[in-house]
């Protein structure tokens, strides 16, 4: 009989990986944000999967806050991950009205969302978070829990 760590009779330990990730570079914040709502999407849908030219879309003004950069990032990601989870709305593009340190809104479009993903993504984290200013732009390292 197998026993854990703990010694707990019948139980296995299992080691799995339960995330995946990105790096971006873009040359501005608002930039980077849509392009890692892109790389989000391509995680979620495929890198292949592209809309019908005449599939519908649809504009929604999204508005998001936090604390410091880095978490206006995972906000932004998470509301966005919502859309595509509850209402089937896959990100598009977005036009940024405003874009600062702690607060953003976009009038974002959307198009119906993939009806067979190829991964579920469950959460936005924290772990690995990077949002950084550099001489050429900016960079970010985003990891999500699957």
């Amino acid at each position: 009989m197998q026993r854990s760590a703990d010694g707990t009779e019948g139980v296995t330990p299992l080691d799995h990986t339960a995330d995946v990730g990105f790096a971006v570079r873009a040359p501005s914040r608002t930039s980077l944000f849509d392009r890692a709502a892109t790389a989000m999407r391509e995680l979620i849908e495929g890198a292949s999967e592209k809309p019908a030219t005449d599939a519908p879309r649809q504009v929604r003004s999204v508005e998001v806050a936090a604390d410091e950069a880095g978490a206006l990032l995972v906000a932004w990601l998470r509301e966005l991950l919502y859309l595509h989870q509850v209402e089937r709305l896959a990100y598009r593009s977005a036009a940024f009205e405003r874009a600062g340190e702690t607060s953003l809104r976009a009038d974002v479009t959307f198009a119906a969302a993939a009806t067979r993903p190829v991964r579920e993504i469950k959460g936005v984290t924290y772990h690995g978070l990077a949002l950084d200013r550099e001489a050429d732009g900016w960079r970010a390292r985003v990891i999500f829990d699957v």
